[in-house]
């Protein structure tokens, strides 16, 4: 199917698509997978327990908001004897969107500010909050112990009402180290030293 190549979303097939005038393109997807890895013990299953669909904002094709339906199985491990959910790349666990489109909008947030960032891409403040702290999570350094040279910039929150948070990045790797709420010096303190 031509919109398998628009979404190229590897591992997963489309089961069928809709367009819903006003709303955008629905996909309902799966995993091609017929198994899943537990988290607690690391054995594979195949056992399927349940079936739970889940609705995910994608990036727009054409200008036209895309959302997935995603169907992210649950399976029942035969060692530890407990379901669990089948992990999907493209999207984190409890999230409503995929992880390419918080990557897109925290590119947009380099040029930009929350609200309007969150206005054109129709996803909440909330939503860009929990992204940006995703991220940090994953590229975080976390190791100071060989800081040599910290870099501190602001990033407005929403643009002319001076809302303001400050970033921390190590110079010599260009990883990010924290994002502050606050742009005090107690924050700044407090988070060097742990």
């Amino acid at each position: 199917m031509i919109l398998d190549k628009f979404l190229n979303l590897k591992g997963t097939s489309i089961q069928g698509y809709l367009h819903l005038e006003n709303i955008g393109i629905v996909c309902q997807i799966e995993s091609k997978n017929q198994k899943a890895i537990c988290p607690r013990c690391g054995l594979e299953s195949d056992k399927l327990h349940q079936n739970h669909r889940h609705l995910v904002k994608d990036l727009p094709i054409s200008g036209q908001p895309v959302y997935l339906q995603v169907n992210r199985r649950q399976f029942k491990c035969d060692n530890c004897r407990k379901p669990f959910s089948e992990e999907l790349d493209f999207v984190a666990k409890k999230r409503t969107y995929t992880k390419r489109l918080a990557e897109n909008i925290l590119e947009q947030l380099k040029e930009g500010d929350i609200l309007n960032v969150s206005r054109r891409n129709d996803v909440t403040e909330e939503e860009i909050q929990r992204m940006i702290e995703d991220i940090a999570e994953e590229i975080t350094e976390t190791d100071l112990s060989k800081l040599k040279r910290l870099g501190i910039d602001e990033i407005a929150l929403v643009k002319g009402q001076k809302n303001y948070c400050a970033v921390l990045v190590n110079l010599d790797t260009g990883k990010l180290i924290a994002i502050l709420e606050k742009r005090t010096q107690e924050e700044l303190r407090e988070t060097l030293t742990g």
